[in-house]
């Protein structure tokens, strides 16, 4: 008779609030799991949005951007305990803004300025400059040579071309010493076309001429290059494959406005 008066009186002592003074057990803060009212009433790109929910996560700020070596961003807690994969995005009163391709262009763009002079080979612009593209090549590759075939049409329009070596193949590939053999002729240029043409050069490369292929290959694969061309453009910009030299010189143009 008394087992039921028992179960009621722990239940009853359940429910009953306690207070933490009475059984010292420290009582943490409930965060507030009302959602903002902006992700209540969210608009992207100026239309409005129906959320179906909005749930807070352990992620908490400030909030980092970590780029690694390979070129693969994530951002994090300060800890590196929780993270997130994927683009930043800007929801500003101009639209969505990628932030992450922003900083990735301006990454590459950084990059590019520090090459040391000999690790390139550049046709300048004929006339005056709009635009200066720059190209991972290898001159095995046949959209390789399909794009140099209309590298006059670029520089004629006042477009300067910059190659930096690519093997697709490694550094230790044979388009990686012709590609060395081009950087150490007396005319890289002269030796860049001859090399797409395929004729053989009669050039025996040197280290500094190796090391630079090694440093373009290791370049392209910090920006994520799989094949080539991959064209840079003179907002940082990157797209891989063949362009034709119109649309290219279009490119150009709308990249730097």
């Amino acid at each position: 008779m008394k087992a039921p008066n028992l179960l009621c009186a722990v239940g009853l002592t359940l429910m009953m609030p306690v207070s933490a003074q009475a059984t010292g057990i420290p009582v943490p803060d409930v965060p507030d799991t009302t959602p903002p009212a902006a992700l209540q009433d969210l608009t992207i790109n100026g239309q409005p949005v129906t959320t179906d929910s909005v749930r807070r996560v352990a992620l908490q700020g400030p909030i980092y951007e970590v780029r690694l070596r390979n070129g693969d961003t994530f951002y994090s807690d300060a800890k590196g305990r929780h993270m997130v994969v994927g683009s930043l995005y800007d929801n500003g009163p101009d639209g969505l803004i990628n932030v992450t391709e922003q900083h990735d262009r301006q990454d590459r763009l950084d990059q590019l300025s520090v090459i040391p002079e000999g690790g390139t080979v550049e046709y300048p612009a004929q006339g005056e400059e709009i635009g200066r593209i720059t190209v991972f090549t290898d001159t095995t590759c046949p959209y390789c040579q399909k794009l140099h075939q209309e590298i006059d049409q670029l520089t004629q329009a006042g477009i300067a071309v910059r190659y930096i070596p690519f093997p697709r193949a490694g550094t230790h590939s044979l388009a990686a010493n012709h590609l060395a053999q081009v950087l150490c002729s007396q005319s890289p240029n002269e030796a860049m076309t001859r090399a797409f043409r395929g004729d053989p050069l009669q050039v025996t490369p040197v280290d500094s001429c190796r090391s630079a292929v090694e440093d373009g290959f290791a370049l392209g694969q910090q920006f994520g290059v799989q094949g080539t061309p991959s064209i840079v453009l003179p907002d940082g910009e990157m797209g891989e494959g063949y362009v034709p030299a119109k649309r290219l010189l279009q490119g150009v143009k709308e990249s730097i406005h």
